[in-house]
């Protein structure tokens, strides 16, 4: 029952993460991939896990936590250049 406990909480983790990173500034994006760099790290020297087993954990969530942060910017981006595309069309209406 803990393996499920762990993976209900990682996901509730990752979909606090997305939400976040759509609403905070750019930058935000960057602290939870040091946060979990630096948990990674404090597991290697406290714990006896195999090298194997945690450089998969570190790429995936590395990878997990870079894809939202980059997925967030994209769709930031994507809305600026909608919006802005309205203004010019709503200003070309008024002239």
């Amino acid at each position: 029952m803990s393996d499920f406990k762990g993976i209900l909480i990682g996901m509730l983790v990752v979909a606090v993460l997305y939400m976040l990173d759509r609403y905070l500034p750019r930058w935000f994006g960057a602290i939870p991939g040091a946060g979990f760099l630096g948990f990674i790290i404090y597991i290697v020297f406290t714990k006896e896990v195999s090298l194997l087993s945690i450089v998969t954990v570190l790429l995936v969530g590395k990878a997990v936590l870079n894809g939202i942060w980059i997925d967030a910017l994209v769709n930031r981006k994507r809305k600026m250049k909608k919006e802005v595309a309205t203004m010019k069309a709503k200003d070309l209406l008024r002239k």
